[in-house]
């Protein structure tokens, strides 16, 4: 019978409650919960460190002896006290608003995976630094680390993987765009479309399309980014052009060969016809070509 009742004893003791921690301290009224005889402490008294989370701090009955004659207190039954910081599951609901705040108003967000770890009582946090690009094999998912807030000053890494794109009205063709043929308003459309949040800037009006020419090949039904828009060329290979070249306060005007196309603003190479040599020129809007070289240089 005494063996059975000196295990319940040790049982009892061994499963009990850890007292609760908010904050990143144990305080004295932390300890006063865990054992009344501690209540003539001050309430905010640091008392030791809260554990991490996930552990627990076990203050043994001769730490708890000596805090108590240091406070000019006399247990009359100590038996050691367990701190922990409360641990929980993230659910998806308060992860997703968690990271809308951080999202432009609406932006489609699709939680594809969450940590399953647990995780402390606090704020959530997902700053957008934490969305890391996309890669090509992770079909439109992406890690974004971001943490819990607990106690005054701590945080807990967490992540999520999840799929976020924007909302917007953009330029769409009708029909695939060739290479450096200038776009016809008839194979234009505006449409509502998502497209990832953090992707290249696509047109969102006609006229920034409207007779522009791609860089890059661009299928129907696709958005158009405005980086791969040139102006439709004003100078073409093999044009006889005028140059204008400009020395100093010297000023000559001659004809060149254009060795390529060039729109408006655009360098181009030229060739001298007269001295077989090439050299370069920005193209004005009126198809001319101006030079500015060092004195003493010829072209």
């Amino acid at each position: 019978m005494i063996r059975f009742a000196l295990f319940a004893v040790f049982a009892a003791h061994a499963f009990a409650a850890c007292v609760p921690l908010a904050g990143d301290r144990i305080l004295g009224r932390d300890l006063a919960l865990a054992n009344p005889e501690f209540s003539s402490l001050p309430s905010s008294m640091t008392i030791g460190y809260a554990p991490a989370p996930g552990t627990k701090r076990i203050f043994a009955v001769a730490e708890l002896n000596r805090i108590a004659r240091a406070n000019g207190i006399a247990l009359m039954n100590p038996a050691e006290v367990c701190f922990e910081i409360p641990m929980r599951a993230m659910n998806e609901a308060e992860t997703k608003e968690a990271m809308l705040r951080s999202l432009p108003a609406g932006a489609d967000l699709t939680i594809v995976e969450l940590s399953q770890s647990s995780v402390p009582a606090g704020r959530l946090e997902f700053a957008l630094a934490g969305l890391e690009p996309m890669s090509p094999a992770s079909h439109g998912a992406r890690l974004w680390r971001g943490s819990v807030r607990y106690g005054e000053t701590l945080r807990m890494p967490v992540w999520a993987r999840v799929t976020v794109q924007r909302r917007t009205v953009a330029v769409v063709t009708g029909k695939d765009l060739p290479l450096n043929v200038p776009i016809d308003a008839s194979v234009l459309r505006l449409e509502t479309v998502a497209i990832p949040l953090d992707s290249e800037r696509v047109a969102e009006r006609i006229e920034d399309v409207l007779g522009r020419v791609p860089k890059k090949p661009v299928h129907a039904g696709e958005t158009i980014p405005l980086a791969i828009l040139n102006f439709p060329p004003v100078v073409h290979r093999g044009d006889a052009i005028k140059v204008e070249v400009r020395s100093g306060a010297a000023r000559l005007v001659f004809d060149a060969i254009a060795q390529a196309s060039a729109g408006n603003g655009e360098m181009v190479d030229l060739r001298n016809p007269d001295t077989g040599r090439i050299f370069r020129a920005r193209v004005e809007n009126s198809g001319r070509a101006v030079v500015v070289v060092p004195s003493r240089e010829s072209l």
